[in-house]
């Protein structure tokens, strides 16, 4: 049987993310794998910049927020090719659907971060969006970047649908048996399922129940 397009989509936070994976072998959008996926290596700060970092020199603070970048991205690699190993062959992954980061880049050193206060502030979950992004393109992988809280209006217009029909579907009939299913969970469904419509020949179909979602 030939593989189906699949799309691994995520809901980063620091040190870990949500990983919901959608496939829609029948022209239905699907979970078909979820799970929580560990980013930094045990023992190491997951927010160094707002934390630990603060209270050292810029030469020692450099080093732990090198040190830490190497551990995300040792780990981010190695969770995604676990993934795409996992779901083959019966899944050809196409796709990493995540959150688009405030800035298309984090500067190497921590005094060029905090001469912006926003970028500071966002540092730090920059570090594993960037990596997700960056070890997702090493396996191949494209990469589908969706601002938050605008997941389920792109995953509407791709399908050519009403958004309150996407929230229903992710909310409820498309929903996976069995907890947990929070409102990242859906946000990364939603995500998943326009990453997957992009890249699908065939128009996706959404089933959805007499009440819509508002």
């Amino acid at each position: 049987m030939k593989p189906s397009l699949c799309v691994i989509s995520v809901a980063d936070h620091a040190g870990w993310a949500h990983v919901v994976c959608v496939a829609a072998p029948g022209r239905v959008p699907a979970v078909v794998e979820r799970r929580r996926m560990t980013l930094i290596d045990a023992g190491l700060p997951t927010l160094p910049y707002h934390h630990e970092s603060l209270a050292m020199r810029e030469t020692d603070a450099n080093a732990l927020i090198a040190r830490v970048r190497r551990s995300i991205a040792a780990c981010t690699s190695r969770a995604l090719r676990e993934i795409v190993a996992d779901l083959a062959p019966s899944h050809r992954i196409a796709a990493l659907a995540i959150r688009e980061p405030p800035f298309p880049a984090l500067p190497d050193t921590v005094a060029d971060v905090r001469r912006s206060y926003p970028l500071q502030c966002a540092a730090d979950g920059m570090m594993y969006q960037l990596a997700l992004c960056r070890a997702a393109r090493d396996l191949g992988l494209e990469v589908d970047q969706c601002r938050r809280g605008e997941e389920t209006a792109r995953a509407a217009a791709r399908l050519k649908v009403h958004p309150d029909d996407i929230a229903s579907f992710v909310s409820r009939t498309g929903r996976p048996s069995g907890p947990p299913w929070t409102e990242e969970h859906r946000r990364a469904f939603a995500a998943g399922i326009a990453a997957l419509a992009a890249r699908a020949r065939r128009r996706l179909e959404v089933q959805i129940t007499d009440e819509r979602a508002f």
